[in-house]
């Protein structure tokens, strides 16, 4: 049984490379050079050392990840499809290339032959559908900031912990659970600065109420989860709150294959009523070795855009008035008849 589940896995990985291979060889390209750590972590299913180059060459179906000597020693032992090259110079390896991210420093430019291509748009689209490992990748993730999230409330019962406090709480449980960094900036705001949806957390006390948004990373894939508590009663925030759970489950109710990505937008809005010039960014996104990638569940996506089977996404709705703000995340695997909550 574990043979089996180890080969599905590794042909998972020679699957994308053989994929992205023969989109090289469809668009004339030669040779393609990643930069981006999380475009080599895609092919490598584990976080990608600092400083290394992957290269695909379509001519002879060879994949390379270059590392410097800093590196080279302690990351032996991928599956053989990706060879491991000690890398001299970040030129002589770039020379040659006629493929590149949208993200290719310019100051490599030079060495790239006039008519080189971008790549980025087939990644992304990619890396938008998962596979059966990835999958058990995110949900990994996602144990691991549900978890720490639930030891985070827990101490709210610390009288006076601050806004720092409680993000580095919450941060070490993370670590000590297995994740390699948190996927994000954690935050952490109380009171009215919960009016700020990226704000970030202070040496304030904690007190009212309070919005939580973080996310784990496993193997370099991400996870993403925002819960509002309120710590004490009071009217406007029960209701506020209420009407954005309420929003979710209405959204949730729509999420399978096929869906529209703007008219689940489109929906939510709709769902607030008079708030709903209150919820000011997107319904939510894809997750992945970014925690932020395809889809964008917004009213700006591209009309054709569709959820699709192994998509995984957030939906997070919120509401955000002068003096205090509500949002709700989680994270969604898209199936062809329904979703699985992560």
């Amino acid at each position: 049984m574990l043979n089996t589940l180890i080969n599905r896995f590794f042909g998972e990985t020679v699957d994308k490379i053989k994929t992205f291979l023969e989109y090289l060889e469809e668009k004339g390209i030669k040779r393609c050079i990643l930069l981006s750590r999380e475009n080599i972590n895609y092919f490598l299913e584990r976080y990608p050392p600092h400083n290394s180059l992957l290269t695909f060459d379509v001519e002879n179906e060879r994949t390379v990840l270059h590392l410097s000597k800093l590196e080279y020693r302690s990351f032996q032992g991928l599956h053989g499809k990706i060879e491991i090259s000690l890398m001299k110079s970040v030129k002589d390896v770039i020379k040659g290339c006629d493929g590149v991210e949208e993200t290719f420093p310019l100051r490599y430019i030079k060495y790239l032959p006039e008519d080189y291509k971008i790549v980025s748009r087939k990644l992304m689209e990619m890396r938008s559908i998962k596979t059966e490992r990835e999958i058990e990748f995110i949900k990994r993730a996602s144990k691991i900031s549900k978890r720490a999230l639930e030891y985070g409330i827990d101490c709210l019962s610390k009288e006076g912990i601050t806004e720092m406090e409680l993000a580095g709480e919450i941060e070490y449980m993370m670590k000590k659970m297995g994740s390699i960094k948190p996927a994000f900036d954690s935050i952490v705001l109380s009171d009215r600065k919960t009016t700020l949806p990226h704000g970030m957390p202070s040496e304030d006390v904690v007190k009212n109420i309070v919005l939580i948004d973080i996310g784990a990373v496993y193997r370099g894939y991400c996870s993403d989860i925002t819960r509002t508590i309120l710590l004490k009663e009071d009217r406007r925030y029960r209701e506020i709150h209420q009407l954005v759970s309420d929003v979710k489950e209405e959204v949730e109710d729509h999420l399978r294959e096929g869906t529209s990505v703007r008219e689940l937008d489109r929906l939510a809005r709709e769902s607030m009523g008079e708030y709903k010039k209150y919820f000011i960014h997107s319904l939510g996104h894809g997750v992945g070795v970014n925690v932020h990638e395809e889809p964008s569940i917004s009213s700006k996506a591209e009309k054709n855009l569709i959820l699709k089977k192994n998509m995984v996404i957030t939906v997070e709705p919120g509401i955000y008035l002068e003096d205090f703000g509500v949002r709700i995340e989680d994270m969604y695997l898209i199936k062809k008849d329904g979703f699985k909550r992560l």
